[in-house]
């Protein structure tokens, strides 16, 4: 069984100490028994349920009856405890002690919690209430405790944990009970007293919370007196002006390099914190300001406080310093010391002051510091930057190139700091920021450098041409020195503007409009450079043997490497962005920035070109040679061996140009040297006299072999860079030339599909016709109906029309007569309706080429007739060619085609078989339809 209690012992104010030292404390502990009669008692024996049970009956009754003849009830003896009471502290003991028998024949068992203390009071027959003499000593004792605990400590007060002796203890607890002081007084004596302290010594903060939340803890209404309320209430006024006082000098106090020192600011703000939100704080100091109210004029003293020192530090090493260099160094290391001052401000402070005070630290400290660098620092840097024109040119010219100037540095100083007002929450964002235009006090001199840059970048662009030298730059591939430092020097204006990070784009659209000229105009002057230094070392002299050299390979790359340096300026320099900010503010430009770069890229690939085609014009005279081998080569020779000598010539010379050229360069020579090929056999076929149909078959055979060459599987030019309008032109005349007469005959029929099928003009009227095929009778039936808006070609403004029918080519359907209609008499409306029968076989309707021509013509009777144009009906495509069943042309639909006139376009059919002279065929066939476009024409 457990039971817990709580004993005071008094002892009396007579008592000897060495009574308490021998005396024993002794306590017996008893079970109590409820009062119960003895006929109470009886009536629970029907309950009984064992043996055991009844001897507890009989005795319940027993103790019953003797309760009822005495006074008292008999209650059962649990135990008892014998304690000594020298062991007993007086500020008390809370402990655990086991039961313990009368004798060591008693059957006890169990534990009892006690709290012991041991005390002694003086009746000094005051009021209990006035006891404020007593709080007082109470404090001023604790006061003389912790001093005497600092001064016997070896180690720093602020590593106290503020834990008093055991003696101090026992004073301190038997000065509160003589002086009636309460817990509250006490708790109140102990933070006053620490407090106190703590602005000598300099106490852990963590202490002091502890103290503040158990005093916190037990202050309830009225639990002070007036005099103790106003000294509690002066102790937390003369803590906080403590604290604040230690924030105004935080960034000695508290620097952001020490991890400890942030531990302790972060404590001393939760004390802040603990104050403002205690119940007794408000109770005692009910006018005071809310914490925040009172942090933030604090930190921006303490801002401003450390500012002026820095400043006044810089003034005096400016003061001592005589040269501009020195003075803008100065400035330099001013700014960046702001800088790294608003960097803790962000990662240090403002995390601990948002989360405990909600005071924005960084918001309040980069506001303050932004102020007076426009009122202070912008003079200073004015007066400072504002230098003659001569002498930020020799600064400028000294730099060499690069960012690392004085002058840029404070710049990037500056912009660094601007940057900070990203930090700022929303609502201070929108607030009018005083620093942001700095980059306006370095626009003059930002232009000052790109003049000089440009004069420079031309200066080294002709030294760089002049002092060329080879340098391997990757395997396999060569540039020379030259295009290496043309490129290094455009890099290094672009890197001067990604550094500036000019914040106004609007702005900004100028001083990336002269950055992109004066590199496009570097990179089309080295191009011309190197063309000259070509020309001077006799590239395009036609005398003497010409060779495809490595050097020659160096500079085609040159200017590749140059030009490649052009790409990436649009995303290097923001074109998007700043053509972005353009729109929004409706600023309109004269210039395209994306058209200055391709102007430039065109300029110098047509430089990259001019070289090249001289290579191909050189390889000419070779190829040309090669290719009158080709075409005078025995008939008998197959093309892969007449085209032998030419594949080998290109190989070899190829060969040297693949190993030393750029991809895109070596491309460009093979894209030229083919179109010098395709000129060459374009020529052969214009130039030579007609020759039999073999001849221009080598050549079509010859030409494939030639694409899969340049090609290289893939590995030279695409098959869309070598199928040109040059090559399918060719391809297309070579294919009619190695035709026979027969073939070409049908070809000319499927052009003239061709034309018919892409005509969609009625111009020259129309006609309406029905064709179909009787399959089992091998018929063809043609019924021509009508015909619709035909040209007038009489002087009376009508015609004299009718149709002619003709199945062509005339080989196909040798014996197949030609028929007519009816002239219908002035009329351009006219209406045959009449039906024709053919006999045809489908096999016939199903050659290359078979159609039905549909030839309307004037009908004059002095003089010729007139042609007023003609239909082309493709005969496989009639129903019921195929066999299906066509019961009579009532079923069947009619058609309606426009009428075409010639229209020679290009090479055709036609144009082959006039140069055919030898062929009666081809004469006969080229006589008719010439004789029909003249007539044609004249119509």
């Amino acid at each position: 069984m457990l039971a817990s209690g709580f004993i005071n012992v008094d002892l009396p104010n007579d008592c000897d100490l060495e009574d308490v030292n021998t005396d024993r404390l002794h306590l017996d502990i008893w079970d109590h028994d409820d009062e119960v009669s003895v006929f109470d008692a009886a009536k629970t024996l029907n309950e009984v349920q064992s043996l055991r049970g009844l001897g507890r009956f009989f005795k319940q009754v027993a103790q019953s009856a003797r309760t009822s003849k005495g006074s008292g009830s008999v209650d059962d003896f649990l135990g008892c405890i014998d304690h000594p009471l020298k062991d007993i502290p007086s500020t008390g003991v809370e402990e655990w002690y086991k039961l313990e028998g009368r004798s060591s024949k008693s059957s006890i068992q169990g534990d009892i919690k006690l709290m012991l203390s041991l005390a002694t009071r003086e009746d000094r027959g005051l009021d209990e209430d006035d006891n404020w003499t007593d709080v007082r000593q109470h404090e001023d004792l604790i006061s003389v405790f912790i001093q005497h605990e600092i001064s016997k400590s070896h180690e720093q007060p602020l590593k106290w944990n503020g834990e008093l002796s055991k003696a101090a203890e026992t004073i301190l607890h038997q000065h509160a009970i003589q002086g009636d002081i309460t817990a509250v007084q006490q708790a109140v004596c102990r933070w006053m007293a620490y407090a106190r302290k703590h602005f000598e010594h300099s106490l852990s903060y963590n202490l002091l919370l502890q103290l503040l939340r158990n005093l916190d803890k037990l202050w309830s209404a009225e639990s002070l007196s007036r005099e103790e309320e106003e000294g509690l209430a002066q102790c937390f006024t003369n803590f906080i002006n403590y604290c604040l006082s230690l924030i105004r000098k935080q960034r000695e106090v508290f620097p952001s390099s020490s991890k400890t020192a942030l531990r302790r600011l972060e404590s001393m703000l939760q004390c802040l914190g603990q104050i403002h939100v205690m119940k007794i704080y408000k109770h005692v100091c009910p006018f005071n300001n809310e914490l925040p109210l009172l942090v933030k004029p604090i930190v921006k003293k303490g801002t401003i406080e450390w500012y002026e020192r820095v400043l006044h530090l810089t003034q005096k090493k400016v003061k001592a310093q005589h040269s501009e260099d020195d003075m803008i160094h100065s400035l330099i290391e001013m700014t960046n010391t702001l800088n790294i001052d608003l960097a803790a401000a962000d990662t240090c402070y403002n995390p601990l002051y948002e989360r405990i005070l909600n005071v924005t630290y960084f918001d309040i400290t980069f506001r303050q510091l932004e102020k007076v660098l426009d009122v202070e620092f912008h003079k200073t840097v004015q007066q400072t930057i504002r230098k003659p024109d001569s002498t930020i040119r020799t600064e400028i010219q000294e730099s060499k190139g690069n960012i690392g100037t004085g002058l840029f540095e404070l710049y990037l100083a500056l912009q660094e700091f601007s940057s900070f007002r990203d930090k700022l929450v929303m609502g201070e964002r929108k607030q009018k920021l005083h620093i942001v235009q700095y980059y306006q006090w370095f626009r003059f001199a930002v232009q000052k450098w790109l003049d000089i840059a440009k004069t420079k970048a031309k200066q080294r662009i002709h030294r760089a041409v002049q002092l060329d030298k080879v340098v391997d730059v990757k395997s396999g591939v060569k540039y020379s020195t030259s295009s290496v430092d043309v490129v290094c020097c455009f890099s290094q204006i672009t890197e001067f503007w990604k550094q500036l990070k000019w914040p106004d784009l609007v702005d900004a659209f100028p001083l990336v409009q002269q950055i992109i000229k004066d590199i496009c105009d570097g990179a089309v002057l080295y191009a011309d450079l190197i063309h000259q230094k070509l020309i001077a070392e006799g590239y395009y002299d036609d005398e003497g043997q010409f060779d495809i050299s490595e050097p020659l390979c160096i500079t085609i790359n040159n200017v590749e490497h140059v030009r490649k340096a052009l790409k990436p300026l649009p995303d290097t320099l923001q074109f998007d962005r700043l053509q972005s900010e353009l729109d929004k503010s409706n600023v309109r430009i004269q210039t395209n920035l994306y058209t200055m770069i391709k102007e430039s890229d065109s300029n110098m690939s047509k430089k990259i070109k001019t070289v090249v085609d001289r290579v191909a014009d050189k390889m000419r005279p070779d190829i040309k040679k090669d290719v009158f081998h080709l075409n005078w080569a025995p008939e008998t020779v197959p093309a892969e061996d007449a085209v032998g000598d030419l594949m080998t010539y290109l190989d070899n010379n190829l060969l040297t140009l693949n190993s030393n050229l750029l991809k895109s360069n070596f491309d460009r020579i093979l894209q030229s040297i083919w179109e010098e090929l395709l000129e060459e056999f374009k020529e052969v076929i214009e130039t030579e006299e007609p020759r039999q149909t073999l001849f221009y078959k080598r050549m079509y055979e010859a030409l494939g072999l030639l694409v899969d060459f340049f090609n290289a599987n893939e590995k030279g030019l695409t098959m869309a860079e070598l199928q040109s309008k040059e090559f399918k032109d060719l391809k297309n005349r070579l294919s009619l030339y190695k035709m026979d007469t027969f073939a070409l005959m049908e070809k000319f029929y499927e052009e003239k599909l061709e034309q018919q099928k892409n005509t969609t003009s009625k111009e020259y009227g129309e006609i309406n016709v029905r064709v179909w095929c009787k399959h089992d009778t091998h018929s063809i039936f043609v019924e021509v109906i009508d015909a619709k808006n035909l040209i007038p070609l009489d002087a009376n403004g009508f015609s004299d029309p009718y149709v002619v029918l003709q199945f062509c080519p005339d080989h196909v359907f040798p014996h197949v007569p030609t028929e007519q209609t009816r002239i219908v008499k002035k009329t351009l409306n006219p209406v045959f309706e009449e039906t024709f029968e053919f006999s045809i076989t489908p096999e016939q309707c199903k050659r290359r080429g078979a159609v039905l021509v549909l030839t309307v013509m004037d009908h004059d009777y002095v003089f010729q007739n007139d042609f007023a144009g003609e239909v082309y009906i493709q005969l496989c495509d009639i129903p019921g060619i195929n066999g299906e069943d066509v019961s009579g042309y009532e079923s069947i639909s009619f058609m309606t085609k426009p009428l075409i006139h010639p229209k020679p376009k290009g090479i055709s059919a036609l144009d082959v078989l006039a140069k055919r002279l030898w062929d009666e065929d081809a004469v006969a066939f080229v006589k008719r339809r010439t004789k029909l476009e003249s007539q044609s024409q004249s119509g």
